[in-house]
């Protein structure tokens, strides 16, 4: 619960219990409550700032904190998103298709195999991390999806955004 809902005041009738009994008349209420209005906008401001400013101090680049700001986000009731280590280990490699616009994962046949590419050998994916999204949400705005990453991970840290 948001500490806003807890000091939710109506402000019309704050006023009128203020109002000093010989002036609670119509038109005078009315004067008050068109003064205190610039005051009580300004108040719901701040406490929605202050909820988000909340919000991001408590959230950082660790892993479930980014899963948990994503999927707050983007699938806040089935919470679908994860976020993977980006050293695969010879498990798998994962390329990128230009004609698809996306990762997508390789198995491999054997121990020794080995991907080579025009500009050599690559032992490592060149990401740190995976955001690895349900295919159903496919639509989403991933200018967002990268805006909101940026602002949690780490300066120095890369990453991929898979459908799965």
């Amino acid at each position: 619960m948001s500490s806003s809902r807890i000091y939710d005041i109506s402000h019309k009738k704050l006023v009128l219990m203020l109002l000093p009994t010989m002036l609670r008349k119509p038109l005078l209420v009315a004067i008050a409550n068109a003064m205190i209005s610039p005051v009580v906008s300004l108040y719901r401001s701040f406490m929605q700032f202050r909820d988000e400013t909340n919000y991001r101090l408590y959230h950082n680049g660790q892993t479930c904190y980014l899963r948990a700001v994503l999927n707050d986000a983007f699938d806040p009731t089935s919470r679908r998103i994860t976020v993977t280590d980006g050293d695969i280990s010879g498990a798998a490699v994962f390329i990128y298709q230009r004609s698809e616009s996306k990762f997508k994962m390789l198995k491999r046949r054997g121990e020794g195999a080995l991907l080579i590419s025009r500009r050599g050998f690559s032992g490592t994916t060149g990401f740190d991390f995976m955001v690895n999204l349900p295919i159903d949400l496919k639509g989403l705005d991933e200018s967002r999806l990268r805006a909101i990453t940026n602002t949690y991970k780490l300066a120095s840290k890369r990453y991929a955004i898979n459908y799965v």
